[in-house]
């Protein structure tokens, strides 16, 4: 009720009635006087309560009053004229309570009521004259206290009100009403109804009222505590500030001097009794009133005068002298009025004054005769001054005086206080209302930015999905128009010209052996400068082999989302096989953009919002939660793309803003994200180093394009070719983070702010680029939590699965694990040289750190190559630069003279790798070729300083002391680098040969492979084993730093160093660039690795490798227990683990046990043509059973027909052959039929060759050919007995038993023919189909895109075809030869085989080839 009333206070003193306020009724209307009326009940209702229920109510009362005061004060009129109606309203409304019973004598009103006549009291100090004699509203000297006959007195007196000031004491004193007065001056008889009522409160707290029935809880009838304790302090004569203490605090308090805080000013007034007020009161009565109320007044006071007198201080003493001289001047002034009656009123209150108060006149009275004659004394005068003393007197006055200006400070404080306090009110609540105002500013900035925030989202969405619609037509449209689509013009076999690029999967070594289609090929680049335009005006016509029946036929396709291909294409021109330099195809889309523009632009964005609805919101809001979102930089070979890396629960989002130039440093981020802010607009207004060049990526927006608008006055790129390219970056990337199997911490330009992200299944790694160390470590760390989480929640509950952050700490254990895998001879030189530079940082992303291998040769002039002669080999103790010693030499000098107090002394000025020396290796190879051109200024470098020679290079790596390069990994894998197979015009040299392929050594025959192979096998050597390890503490060991590395003479250049220079804290950004180019260009030392030594390897460990050693032509025998009563032939073959799975011609399964003596107690499998057979199949696991699966008529059931599938738990057959067109899946335990899968639309021809190379090493997918000449690959789903949604629907299918998904993600199409052999690799990424026309398609398994097709030499149909991980594809016909084609579709040989054969079987090494047929059993080297 509080608030409500401070509230009520401050909104009722605006009323109109309140500032015009009028006492008298008579001059109100209605609707005034109504009003006036109900205001002021409502104040007296309320304080009335407070008065009557509320201990502390006189606060209530104050308060109201001081509001009153300063609301009045502010809107400048008086409330005087109020407060005194309504002390008169609740003063008439405590004496109709008091009618019924005496509410004066219980607590709290007896308290409330005493404040009340304080504030009367208060009011009347400011009404009354100073003329009067008695001190009031002014501290003039009262005139009329001075007496003729007391001269003394009247000088004493004056001079105690000397320099008193002459202002109103009273805070509430004000102008004196004029309604209160008539014409001659008078007080109407209306001013003292408010005095008369109070003498009836007055009387009936003294106990002189009207008798009433107390209520039993009256204080009267048992002594409270209070009023016991109050005794007590009274007999102590303890004074009533102290009093007050003892009742509100305790007595305790009083006693030790602790007063309470909070004093009660009510239960101060108990003591005084009201004496003060009603001397004043009495006084104002017999000046200023008629005689009749004078008497009245008169009879009501003499009944409590020896209430009033009861006390004994001497302040009460004093005050009743100040009362009789008061008395006196009163009757000498106004005694003579009324005919003098009132002389004899006032003669008769004094005497019953002195009477009353005798006790305390008794110390005055010295040997005066009896007071009851004191009336008819005629010397009376004289002997009511001998009751006077002048000092009690002069005290009285003084303090009088003082208490009145004490009550005006008092108010004068309070209202100061109020005032304050209400100032801090108003400024709190202006606080509050700035603050709610700031919070709901705050609110709507927040719903204003998640609103931005999904614009933003759904802008992202939708040109993310414009970008995959984008996508998926341009590989539909090569489908359709490449040579084995069915809109081609020339279909294979054809002439047409094709370029190559290097494609970026990665095998289980990180080996890149596959080259894909360059549809973005440059042919300008195929031609002399002279002859370009010609040349293009002839073969423009018929670049693609695209005919006129394609254009009518494309031109009747309602190609939804095609518009905009080229501009906004799927991927950078490298990597996403964009069409942008074909000019049919650009005719086509310019063709059909207007056409189409509009209804494609609504039907693709209707389609997709019509998909996304079909998914539950649920799940796709907890999948597409963002973890983290941090800005960063994706380093790729041909670009850097800044942009955001969105860290969410299943996938890893990155959306690319800018594309940088330059070194892409962390500064980069600083320069595009400012305090971290992703505002795009930020790009128009970047600086940062004026060598640091941006542009900002086309963006197809439409919502606030100008926000996305690029700026005019950046130009990065020259050239409108080159601005085309920049449109069709892919700037959506996508991962699965299931599919990471590691995380590495790594360098970018020698600092710690870079993570490479590794994948399974081919997937190639990503290297991104961090502000800070901190950012990359904690992006690394909640990428790596966030792939193990979701691999438990599908199910992995062993910790097998489970993946680490590789920090250096990690990376450490790691190379000591390979280190000494490799001393066992466990993994080979060239896995092992690819582990230590991954972990040391090496990547083939960042073309400033790619992966090192040493020379290991140094013979390349010989016919043949000798690996049993040393000095065959290059001495790998040393480095590049002291392989000669005459230049070493030079270096040494350099080293030891070398003086600047800024550069440490160096042996070698340039690195054994850097990007120049990958770009002149890898120059023949896309997209190598353009970033070659682009750091040459746009052209090929001069001819005579390009990779021409194998020998010469050597040879220059040897005596030039600014070459001091080493090899990268390409020299031990990849023959297709060496092959100018694009045709690219490099120039002409001096001496007028032009360069084309690489000049290879003799012993390499010509032939690129050859040297590869040669070169792999020297790697692989016994030298290089025995001294690879010297090599490894130069590169990565501990000769590369410090005083060993001084002793090996292995010291280059200070900035090739980390730690050499502090990015971080260089402010000067033209240095920071400087540094940064040179740290890029000129190379960089790899993370050191290894502290100490590295040990020697092992010793050679022949079994290790059977088949090397094993004679040419290999007989086994094998003890094969007769079970069956009539033995059929065995058809399939193959063996799981410790289990041989066998098909017979009769489609009679059986699993038996694999018996091998040395592999049961840990020895190793070998061949052996002399020793006895210690190998042998047990007895059944699976008892012979069964295929009940009728065949179709005239099926050549073969090998094929069958594949073997391991799962966690459990191992199925799967044949095909069914006339009902489906494949099925026969469990191993038990022989039943698990699963059957129909999807194709004829007879399954196919699913597994030699090996079952149709089902991928990992379990993970298989594949089917079919007589419908398409090939379906299908995703293993590993479960059994549980529910998995299918691809095309939208709901959970409960599956009895599901091993197989019931559609395939891919049905590759392209034969003519009978599909008769598969094969399918997820390392290799691969699907290579054979048909019955002798012809072999690749596809490729992750999104299934034509690579390229083989056919058989001699048409004939394709019985067999495998293939190994190391990119060798062997074919098989029924004209009994054998062809050896590389991964990229070289032919590399031919080989008869002299009978047919029944099983082809590749090593895991690759190198040999294992046949049986009618000729026994064959071994090819390969």
């Amino acid at each position: 009720m509080e608030n409500g009333w401070n509230a009520w206070l401050v909104a009722s003193m605006k009323l109109d009635v309140m500032k015009s306020y009028k006492t008298k009724m008579q001059s109100l209307d209605d609707s005034e006087m109504d009003e006036q009326y109900f205001v002021r009940n409502v104040y007296s209702l309320v304080l009335c309560h407070y008065m009557l229920s509320v201990k502390g109510g006189w606060q209530n009362l104050e308060e109201t009053v001081n509001i009153l005061l300063i609301q009045s004060e502010q809107d400048g009129v008086s409330c005087q004229s109020f407060l005194r109606d309504l002390y008169e309203d609740l003063i008439q409304k405590l004496i109709n309570l008091s009618s019924e019973e005496n509410v004066f004598v219980s607590q709290p009103c007896r308290d409330n009521t005493l404040y009340l006549v304080k504030l009367v009291d208060e009011m009347l100090i400011s009404e009354m004259d100073y003329q009067l004699p008695f001190p009031a509203s002014s501290s003039k000297f009262p005139q009329f206290l001075e007496l003729e006959n007391c001269p003394d007195f009247d000088a004493a007196l004056f001079e105690v009100l000397q320099g008193e000031p002459t202002e109103n004491l009273s805070g509430t004193a004000g102008v004196k009403d004029q309604h209160y007065f008539n014409e001659d001056g008078k007080i109407v008889d209306e001013w003292w109804n408010i005095y008369d009522k109070l003498w009836i409160i007055i009387s009936e707290m003294n106990g002189k009222g009207p008798s009433k029935t107390l209520p039993r809880s009256s204080s009267f009838m048992v002594p409270s505590l209070g009023r016991r304790a109050r005794g007590l302090v009274e007999s102590l004569n303890i004074p009533a500030a102290e009093m007050a203490a003892v009742v509100s605090g305790g007595i305790s308090s009083a006693l030790v001097g602790k007063p309470n805080k909070t004093v009660d000013k009510a239960m101060l007034l108990r003591g005084e009794r009201c004496s003060r007020f009603v001397y004043r009161l009495i006084i104002l009565y017999l000046c200023r009133s008629s005689l009749e109320r004078a008497s009245q007044c008169v009879q009501q006071f003499i009944p409590i005068l020896p209430f009033l007198l009861t006390a004994d201080d001497e302040q009460s003493k004093s005050r009743l002298q100040l009362f009789i001289w008061s008395l006196l001047a009163v009757r000498f002034q106004y005694g003579m009025r009324d005919g003098g009656a009132r002389f004899h009123v006032i003669s008769s209150l004094i005497r019953e004054t002195i009477n009353s108060g005798k006790s305390m006149l008794a110390t005055s009275i010295m040997g005066s005769g009896d007071l009851s004659d004191f009336a008819n004394n005629s010397n009376e005068g004289n002997t009511i001054f001998d009751f006077i003393q002048k000092d009690r007197l002069l005290g009285a006055v003084a303090d009088e005086v003082k208490y009145i200006k004490t009550v005006t400070a008092d108010r004068s404080l309070q209202l100061d206080e109020l005032r304050s306090r209400m100032e801090e009110n108003a400024t709190m609540d202006s606080n509050q209302k700035k603050a709610f105002e700031d919070q709901i500013q705050s609110s709507l900035n927040t719903i204003l930015a998640s609103d931005d925030s999904r614009r933003s989202l759904f802008q992202l969405t939708l040109d993310e999905d414009k970008q995959i619609v984008a996508e998926k037509w341009i590989h539909t449209l090569r489908l359709l128009i490449d040579e084995r689509g069915p809109w081609s013009a020339k279909p294979f076999p054809n002439s047409i010209v094709t370029h190559w690029k290097l494609d970026k999967t990665e095998d289980a070594w990180r080996r890149r052996q596959k080259l894909r289609r360059n549809y973005d090929f440059n042919d300008k680049l195929c031609h002399p400068p002279s002859v370009v335009d010609a040349v293009l005006a002839s073969t423009n016509d018929n670049k693609l082999g695209l005919g006129v029946p394609a254009l009518d036929k494309m031109k009747q396709l309602s190609l939804k989302g095609i518009q905009r291909i080229t501009d906004e294409g799927s991927a950078e021109p490298s990597e996403s096989d964009v069409q942008s330099s074909q000019q049919k195809i650009s005719e086509i889309e310019n063709s059909l953009e207007q056409q189409y523009s509009e209804v494609t632009k609504e039907n693709t964005e209707q389609e997709i919002v019509q998909d996304r609805k079909d998914y539950p919101s649920v799940t796709e809001s907890e999948k597409s939660k963002v973890l983290m979102e941090i800005p960063c930089v994706l380093v790729t070979p041909k670009r850097k793309l800044a942009g955001r890396l969105a860290i969410m629960k299943n996938i890893l989002r990155f959306f690319g803003e800018y594309l940088v130039e330059g070194t892409g440093g962390s500064s980069v981020l600083k320069t595009f994200y400012p305090s971290g802010s992703f505002d795009h607009s930020t790009s128009e207004h970047f600086g940062g180093p004026q060598r640091q060049k941006f542009l900002k990526l086309p963006m197809d927006l439409n919502l606030d394009s100008e926000r996305f608008s690029v700026n005019a006055d950046i130009n990065s790129i020259n050239g409108d070719n080159d601005r085309k390219q920049h449109k069709s970056v892919k700037r959506h990337r996508c991962w699965n983070i299931s599919k990471i199997k590691a995380v590495h911490w790594t360098r970018y330009l020698l600092r710690y702010t870079a993570i490479e992200i590794f994948f399974v299944n081919s997937v190639a790694p990503i290297f991104l680029n961090f502000a800070s160390q901190k950012d990359a470590k904690d992006v690394g760390t909640l990428i790596v939590a966030t792939r193990n989480e979701s691999m438990f929640l599908k199910g992995h509950k062993d910790k097998a699965g489970v993946i680490s952050f590789v920090d250096r700490r990690l990376a450490q254990e790691m190379a000591e694990t390979a280190r000494e895998s490799w001393r066992r001879r466990e993994i080979t030189n060239f896995e092992y040289l690819m582990i230590l530079n991954t972990l040391a940082g090496r990547s083939y992303n960042d073309l400033t750190q790619y992966p090192v291998f040493p020379w290991v040769l140094a013979d390349y002039s010989s016919e043949t190559l000798d690996l049993k002669n040393s000095s065959t080999f290059r001495d790998l103790s040393k480095p590049v630069g002291a392989l000669d010693p005459k230049r070493f030499q030079v270096f040494e000098d350099r080293y030891h003279n070398f003086v600047d107090p800024d550069i440490p002394s160096f042996y070698y000025g340039s690195h054994y790798a850097s990007m120049g020396i990958v770009l002149f290796y890898l120059l023949r190879l896309e997209p190598f070729t353009a970033l070659h051109r682009s750091l040459q200024g746009g052209k090929f470098d001069h001819a005579d300083r390009l990779f021409q020679s194998i020998e010469s290079t050597f040879k220059n790596c040897l005596s030039n002391t600014s070459d001091v390069k080493e090899l990268i990994p390409e020299f031990f894998y990849m023959p297709e680098f060496l092959i100018n197979s694009n045709s690219y015009h490099f120039g002409v040299k001096q001496d007028g040969e032009p360069i084309a392929d690489v000049c290879l050594p003799p012993w390499a025959k010509g032939s690129p492979e050859e040297f590869i192979s040669k070169n792999r096998e020297a790697l692989e050597s016994e030298y290089v084993s025995s001294n690879l390890h010297h090599w490894i503490d130069l590169v990565f060991g501990y000769k590369q730093r410090g005083k060993p590395a001084v002793e090996a003479a292995n010291i280059f250049y200070y900035l090739t160093y980390e730690g050499a220079v502090d990015l971080d804290n260089m402010e000067d950004d033209l240095q920071r660039s400087a540094v940064e180019d040179q740290i890029a260009n000129f190379g960089q030392t790899p993370i050191q690795i290894f502290r100490k030594k590295h040990p020697r390897r092992g010793p050679p460990i022949p079994i290790a490798h059977p088949l090397r050693f094993a004679p040419g032509s290999i007989s086994l025998t094998s003890v094969v227990p007769s079970i069956n009563n009539s033995p059929s032939a065995v058809m399939y073959v193959n063996v799981l683990d410790s289990y041989v799975v066998t098909v017979s011609q009769g489609l009679t399964m059986s699993v038996k046990m694999w018996l091998t003596t040395q592999l049961q107690s840990g020895g190793n499998f070998t061949f052996s043509g002399s020793q006895d057979p210690f190998f042998g199949i047990g007895s059944d696991v699976l008892s012979p059973c069964k295929i009940r699966s009728p065949l179709v008529d005239n099926f050549d059931l073969g090998a094929e027909c069958f594949a073997t599938l391991q799962t966690p738990s459990e191992n199925f057959l799967i044949s095909c052959g069914n006339w009902e067109n489906s494949f099925q899946v026969l469990s191993l335990n038990d022989g039943r039929m698990v699963q059957s899968v129909r999807h194709h639309k004829d007879v399954v021809s196919c699913i597994a060759g030699s090996q079952n190379f149709a089902v991928t090493a990992d379990g993970s997918i298989l594949a089917t050919g079919s007589y419908d000449t398409t090939v379906m690959v299908w995703e293993v789903l590993r479960v059994r007995g549980t529910e998995k949604r299918s691809r095309n629907t939208r709901i959970e299918i409960p599956w009895k038993d599901c091993i197989i998904a019931d559609t395939p993600f891919h049905i590759l199409c392209g034969h003519d023919d009978v599909i008769t052999c598969l094969y399918a690799s997820t390392e290799l990424d691969l699907v290579i189909s054979g048909s019955k026309d002798g012809t072999c398609i690749f596809h490729t398994l992750q999104d299934g895109r034509y690579v390229r097709s083989l056919r058989h030499p001699s048409g004939r149909p394709l019985s067999k075809l495998i293939a190994s991980r190391h990119g060798r594809i062997v074919l098989y016909a029924d004209d009994l030869s054998l062809h050896l084609y590389s991964i990229n579709g070289r032919h590399i040989s031919t080989a008869e085989s002299n009978g047919r054969l029944s099983c082809l079987a590749l090593s895991s090494c690759g190198d040999f080839l294992v046949c049986g047929g009618d000729q026994g059993r064959l071994l090819y080297a390969l």
